[in-house]
Order: C-alpha cells, then sequence, then structure tokens
C-alpha cells in the first residue's frame, strides 16, 4: 500500500461522513489537536505505544487529507522535502 493511496482511502472516508466542511485554519488547528493527544501520552510514566501509535497515525491522516484537498501529491511532496532535508546535511548541528 503506497501513502497516496492511503491518503486518497482517507480523504474519501472523510467526505462520505461529510467532515469537509471546515475552514484551513480548522483543518490545521485539527491537526494541532492531535499532536497535542500525542504529547499527553509521552507525558505519562508508562507510555502506551498502541496509544501513542493512533496519535500519531492520526496526525499524519489529517496531514494527508489536507494535502488532498490542496491537490498536492503526498509521497511527491515526502519525497521531495526529504531530498531537501537530506541537501542541507546537518547543518553544523552536532549529535
Amino acid at each position: 500500500m503506497n501513502i497516496n493511496y492511503i491518503a486518497k482511502k482517507h480523504w474519501k472516508w472523510v467526505e462520505g461522513m461529510k467532515w469537509h466542511n471546515k475552514t484551513w485554519l480548522e483543518c490545521m488547528a485539527l491537526v494541532a489537536s492531535e499532536v497535542g493527544e500525542a504529547i499527553q501520552e509521552v507525558r505519562r510514566d508508562a507510555v502506551s505505544k498502541p496509544k501513542l501509535g493512533e496519535e500519531l497515525a492520526d496526525i499524519i491522516l489529517r496531514t494527508l487529507d489536507l494535502m488532498i484537498i490542496a491537490d498536492l501529491d503526498p509521497e511527491g511532496e515526502i519525497i521531495r522535502k526529504m531530498d531537501i532535508n537530506q541537501a542541507r546535511g546537518t547543518r553544523g548541528r552536532k549529535f
């Protein structure tokens, strides 16, 4: 299964639920809220891997939904950004 297939499948499901009636700002806030939920999971003494996995997946799914709405190619954009990051190198950061 590739990332574009997942993105389109999820977009169709969200569309079927009639949840595509939000502004861009609301959509971005929903991504941020999923990040907040993931943060809460790692703040606990014992991190629940399944719950953290769910929250991280929600972040990805909401982001992919926005990419489809914006008529972007998720896989192409991810590969392009990875190439940009690799070309930047460490930019002086020490590990």
